[in-house]
């Protein structure tokens, strides 16, 4: 999939005030405790964007998702964070309901979809890099392995190593030091072993601290 360029999308500011909007209002119903009216209202919004019920939507895999918002080869990042954010907004709700586990859901859903508009963009668009670092951190060993992976590719060639580094850790964590995380982080240090000085810390990391966590491998 080629990345898109949004310098000449002119429907972007129009999607951004209508996500403006939708923000607002549900911020309002959700002040008021109005929550199964928050959730219609993010249904509504999903069948516009999708064109389908909410709760089908929901039935829908993150990669159809993708696919849906994307025409020869290019992806609709706007519509894409649009639906992003929504599922952002519902683990919010259903965390103020109490529903621990629709509220883990939606998170990783929303997570998922916010890092596809991340690879998409050769630049950070709107919050997107902001909710992906709030998403892992709430989340932590509940982010499923496969989204674990992919936050640990993004983080890397983001320049993030210290959050490359804790979610590759993470992984490890979630999967009993499976050998071939293990041998994914040693490789993953020896790349960086490669980067200059100033490129570790603007990464997070030192070389002192890169090089003491190499060592274990050796």
């Amino acid at each position: 999939m080629r990345k898109s360029s949004l310098s000449e999308d002119t429907l972007l500011q129009m999607l951004v005030a209508a996500i403006t909007a939708t923000l607002a209002r549900l911020a309002k119903l959700r002040t008021a405790g109005s929550y199964q009216e928050s959730l219609a209202v993010i249904d509504e919004d999903l069948e516009e964007l999708l064109g389908l019920k909410g709760n089908l939507v929901r039935q829908l895999e993150d990669q159809r998702i993708v696919e849906m918002l994307t025409t020869n080869e290019f992806l609709d990042v706007a519509r894409l964070y649009y639906v992003a954010e929504l599922f952002l907004q519902e683990s919010q709700i259903r965390i103020e309901q109490g529903e621990k586990v629709a509220a883990q859901t939606a998170q990783v859903r929303a997570l998922n979809l916010f890092l596809e508009v991340c690879f998409a963009v050769d630049n950070e668009f709107l919050e997107a890099d902001a909710h992906v670092d709030e998403l892992f951190e709430a989340l932590g060993t509940n982010t499923p392995e496969d989204t674990l992976f992919t936050l640990f590719d993004y983080y890397e060639q983001a320049g993030a190593y210290d959050r490359a580094e804790a979610a590759i850790e993470t992984m490890l964590q979630t999967t009993g030091n499976e050998p071939a995380i293990v041998a994914e982080k040693q490789a993953f240090y020896k790349r960086l072993l490669a980067e200059s000085d100033d490129e570790l810390e603007a990464g997070g990391i030192t070389r002192e601290h890169l090089r003491r966590a190499y060592q274990q491998f050796l």
